[in-house]
């Protein structure tokens, strides 16, 4: 069966698309207070933040890429378990009478490229939970300082799908927000902020000026 690649092109709108950006006359409070609503942040958690102390009522912002993370995991290394224990080859593994090497050898080539694939995703998942899990038990956050802007990146692929990812970009940084967030920033202005050392998750910013 012949496999046919598909063709994704990428457009991306970031630092140099905003530059003409003009400032509003919002303060630096309010420009606060509107990114804090929308990317649902709690301000009184700066004070714990600006210690480097992530605070109790954050943790739950990184329960969601703990849950990609497992989904990362469990999904195709249940998938691949479920195809080698069909075929038979975990029963081989688990009888320990044939060498590993040549249970392997007589996979078809067709598991062994999908399992690679679905290998290499979970240890993805499992690199990104050790991360995850370490900046949960650390409880500490690191902060940044500069300019910031808005970047949006739209991928398209043959068939007409389209995946939209959005970002904040702050003093080179890139922090990845919701799509009802990016708009808020105000692009050129300086701002602080606050995230976790190892995922780099975002979980305060405010405005500088």
């Amino acid at each position: 069966m012949s496999s046919q690649k598909r063709k994704i092109k990428v457009f991306s709108l970031g630092l140099n698309d905003f530059r003409s950006d003009k400032k509003s006359d919002m303060a630096a409070g309010d420009l606060t207070s509107a990114m804090a609503q929308a990317n649902h942040f709690d301000l009184s958690y700066l004070v714990e933040n600006s210690k480097g102390e992530l605070s109790q009522g954050q943790l739950s912002l990184l329960i969601s890429p703990l849950l990609v993370s497992l989904i990362l995991i469990l999904a195709p290394g249940g998938f691949l378990g479920f195809q080698l224990y069909q075929q038979g080859f975990i029963k081989q593994f688990a009888s320990g009478g044939i060498p590993w090497t040549e249970v392997v050898s007589n996979m078809p080539q067709g598991t062994l490229i999908i399992g690679g694939v679905f290998l290499l995703l979970a240890l993805f998942g499992l690199y990104n939970l050790v991360l995850t899990v370490l900046d949960l038990v650390g409880g500490a956050v690191i902060s940044l300082e500069g300019p910031g802007w808005r970047k949006i990146a739209t991928s398209r692929d043959d068939d007409g799908s389209t995946t939209t990812r959005t970002y904040y970009v702050v003093a080179d940084q890139r922090f990845s927000v919701k799509k009802n967030a990016v708009g808020v920033i105000e692009n050129g202005r300086n701002y602080r902020v606050y995230f976790t050392p190892r995922r780099k998750i975002l979980v305060n910013i405010e405005a500088l000026d």
